[in-house]
């Protein structure tokens, strides 16, 4: 497995690039008044818009920093509908992916009931990073809100 790894309050975290359709410059956002705060708002991504969430502002409560190293993930994201959508996230120093065996996933030994995205740590090189799970990353009202013809089915 192949995990792109990005920093979120100081932090490292790793995401499967399974999951990763494209990696692409840091996006110019059109907000969406009353969403959450970590709900960055809209961009537009070969010719369609695309809902966007701030990871760091999600993980860490501090939205990211328009860095050179601060990119758009574009993830194909499934619904529990079992839809499929385009969803932006924003991560700072997304410029590193690192092979890991699925074996070493060490599962996560704290819940943390308003952050089931964490699934489980991986050790690196010294470092200890912290894996996300992509179906886990937006709570049902948060996706209402992104995909609502998904959540209307």
């Amino acid at each position: 497995m192949l995990l792109l790894i990005f920093q979120a309050g100081g932090q490292t975290y790793g995401l499967d690039t399974r999951n990763i359709i494209e990696v692409a410059p840091y996006p110019v956002c059109m907000a969406l008044p009353h969403a959450p705060a970590y709900v960055a708002g809209l961009a537009t991504w070969r010719g369609r818009t695309v809902p966007v969430i701030d990871l760091p502002a999600l993980i860490a409560g501090t939205p990211a920093r328009p860095l050179l190293s601060t990119r758009l993930l574009v993830v194909e994201y499934a619904t529990p509908d079992g839809r499929s959508h385009p969803l932006g996230l924003v991560a700072e120093k997304a410029v590193e992916t690192i092979a890991f065996e699925e074996t070493r996933r060490e599962p996560q030994k704290v819940k943390i009931p308003d952050a089931p995205y964490l699934n489980g740590t991986a050790e690196h090189a010294g470092r200890l990073i912290q894996r996300l799970a992509l179906d886990e990353l937006l709570p049902a009202s948060v996706r209402a809100l992104l995909f609502p013809e998904s959540e209307a089915a």
